[in-house]
């Protein structure tokens, strides 16, 4: 974390605030008077162009790739002579001959666009449903949460950047025997067993089946950046009687969010912020892109729960929190849960402090003060009354929650149990 002094030296010599010092980092904030300033995590770069040129290692690598059943023509793009544009989401990537997109998972070859992530995770789970956050969503129960490597955003806060900033053949091996998981599952998955598998849709949704999830979870990095593996499972696990959850930053086109969503179930929604400045420098991201999804995702019924992470000097802005949730209120309805999640020194901001108490309460109250029903906080032990669940007519608290689980639920037939109001969710 940088210090008082040296935010106080950089604030005298610059004539910057000592909240903008803090911001960006001593180095810089320095460099940003030197005319030295380069915009973190690659945003400098045209939107439209691919930022990671070139294929895979080899033609070898590629072999062993397709053998492995890990590539598959990409959905929704459209070619443009040599060149392809993925038209999935809203960085619409035009991406040469060999080339690579934003995410890192798909390439150009020969004309065609590819996803390089399917088939593939780098990473699987058995979750708490509580932890993506979902607290109106099947409360209690666990989810099977999958993951490849990629994402569509470059957030310097991300808590999961050694696969969301990974390529697919940084996160998995395609050499030596072939390893599928499917039941019965082996007694003990090593970690090399994780980097060879292969785990395809109809493999997932037999895991969750027998680990006894209820539902499947699409999370840790972006579900789409890895589309085609999330689109092609959710379809098998819905026609399987499961549910399916999106854990995503919302920043996807229409028409694929449709072609998606229309197998979703419940969304946790990162918002990541309420003006369109800090998502580019935050997040190298579009806020109304996001904005545009929730809003269709809620016309779909898709069950959705909003998390904003406060981070200090960035998206600690009261004001613009008060905006947002007014925004909330007004396109969705005050029935949507809101959790505010507590910023740790994380990836690229490690100079910043954890975002105060204080602070998210502060953020809570006007939640409420705006027309919120359903308001939390989330990343903070010392305050668990934050997690709880109130009826918005009798005040009691219908749903205690521990860290990751339900200690107690007073809720019957998505009704409070003691006045009889609607509470909104799937019980």
């Amino acid at each position: 974390m940088i210090s008082q002094q040296s935010a106080d030296n950089v604030v005298k010599n610059n004539g910057i605030t000592r909240r903008e010092a803090l911001r960006v980092g001593l180095y810089t904030a320095t460099s940003i008077f030197l005319g030295r300033f380069q915009i973190m995590a690659g945003m400098n770069s045209n939107s439209k162009t691919s930022e990671f040129l070139g294929s895979l290692k080899g033609v070898d690598v590629w072999e062993l790739w397709r053998r492995r059943g890990w590539v598959k023509e990409a959905r929704h793009y459209e070619k443009a002579g040599e060149k392809v544009m993925c038209k999935l989401c809203p960085n619409f990537c035009v991406i040469g001959p060999g080339g690579r997109s934003r995410c890192r998972n798909k390439v150009n070859c020969e004309g065609l666009l590819y996803t390089l992530a399917y088939g593939n995770p780098c990473a699987f789970h058995v979750d708490p449903i509580e932890k993506k956050p979902l607290y109106h969503f099947l409360p209690g129960t666990k989810t099977f949460s999958i993951a490849t490597s990629g994402c569509v955003f470059r957030c310097l806060n991300c808590q999961n950047w050694e696969i969301s900033q990974s390529s697919p053949e940084e996160t998995k091996d395609p050499s030596g025997e072939e390893i599928r998981l499917r039941p019965p599952l082996p007694e003990r998955i090593t970690y090399d067993i994780v980097r060879r598998a292969s785990m395809f849709p109809e493999d997932v949704v037999a895991i969750a089946q027998e680990l006894k999830c209820p539902s499947v979870s699409y999370t840790y990095s972006e579900p789409t950046a890895f589309y085609e593996y999330a689109q092609d499972t959710a379809k098998l696990a819905k026609e399987a009687g499961l549910k399916n959850v999106f854990v995503t930053c919302g920043s996807i086109n229409e028409q694929p969010l449709r072609d998606l969503y229309r197998y979703a179930d419940a969304a946790h929604v990162d918002l990541k912020g309420f003006d369109e400045q800090t998502y580019r420098r935050l997040n190298a991201g579009r806020l109304q892109a996001v904005l545009n999804a929730i809003k269709v995702m809620h016309q779909m019924g898709v069950w959705i729960e909003i998390v904003n992470l406060v981070v200090p000097t960035y998206t600690d802005d009261l004001e613009k929190i008060k905006r947002m949730c007014g925004w909330i209120v007004k396109e969705v309805g005050p029935d949507v849960p809101l959790h505010f999640s507590r910023f740790f020194p994380h990836y690229k901001l490690t100079h910043l402090y954890p975002t105060p108490l204080d602070t998210l309460e502060k953020a809570r109250e006007i939640a409420f003060r705006e027309g919120l029903r359903y308001v939390y906080v989330g990343n903070v032990p010392e305050f668990p009354e934050g997690g709880h669940t109130k009826c918005p007519n009798c005040k009691k608290v219908i749903a205690e929650r521990t860290i990751y689980g339900i200690a107690k639920l007073e809720i019957e037939s998505g009704k409070c149990k003691y006045c009889g109001q609607k509470i909104p969710g799937v019980w």
